[in-house]
């Protein structure tokens, strides 16, 4: 069986109650292009669109429904206290085309209750241990610069910035990428590497006018150029 093309659609860090961190990307010239609420999964989100992918800042709104049997599975709650649980706190998810084509490793469907009945979003096996970052496959399957709802708004273009170009993930020492991390890396999707820093992420933007991209760190949302 062939497998299908994939592309990332957007990666999450989850973060404080009420995303605080907001004001620093403002700061940088981010612009806010939409947040909502998962109602049942017991989280709320705020998202910064480029053309290609975004990024989502996740939260915890409602302990139980993080706990509940239909969620616990994804590690959601482990993830929001990751400063004291050691977990992972950033998933990457991705697009495939044609959107329900086969994800090229082993996955299991989780019926998030915000979802229409019947939808399901494929999550790696991997994704089980809350040290590896959650992965998966996106219910959308078009950039942010295809989507016709208003949703992407003006994206980051009035901050100077395209597309996430590039994602580098740092894992802690002693833990090794899961293999589906590494067939990602093979696909030249992200690179990896382990560090003292990690969990950590990088996240490249290019820019729309060419020049240095700019780096964004996550967690500690540090801005530089290369």
């Amino acid at each position: 069986m062939s497998h299908a093309r994939i592309s990332l659609c957007h990666v999450f860090l989850l973060v404080e109650p009420g995303a605080p961190e907001v004001a620093g990307l403002e700061r940088a010239g981010l612009c806010e292009s939409f947040r909502r609420t998962h109602p049942g999964q017991g989280t709320a989100n705020v998202c910064y669109c480029f053309d290609n992918a975004y990024l989502e800042l996740l939260w915890a709104v409602d302990g139980a429904e993080l706990a509940s049997p239909a969620v616990a599975p994804t590690r959601l709650a482990e993830r929001a206290a990751w400063r004291s649980t050691g977990a992972c706190p950033f998933g990457i998810a991705l697009r495939t085309e044609p959107p329900q084509a086969p994800l090229p490793f082993a996955t299991w469907d989780y019926r998030a209750p915000f979802l229409p009945p019947g939808l399901a979003i494929s999550v790696a096996h991997s994704s089980a241990d809350p040290r590896q970052p959650l992965l998966f496959r996106s219910p959308g399957s078009a950039r942010p610069d295809q989507w016709t709802d208003g949703r992407a708004g003006g994206r980051q273009r009035g901050a100077g910035l395209a597309e996430l170009s590039a994602l580098h993930l740092t894992l802690p020492p002693g833990l090794e990428p899961a293999a589906e991390l590494r067939q990602l890396e093979q696909a030249g999707l992200l690179t990896l590497g382990t560090g003292e820093d990690g969990p950590s992420m990088v996240l490249t933007l290019s820019c729309v006018e060419g020049g240095p991209p700019r780096r964004l760190s996550l967690p500690d949302f540090g801005w530089s150029r290369r």
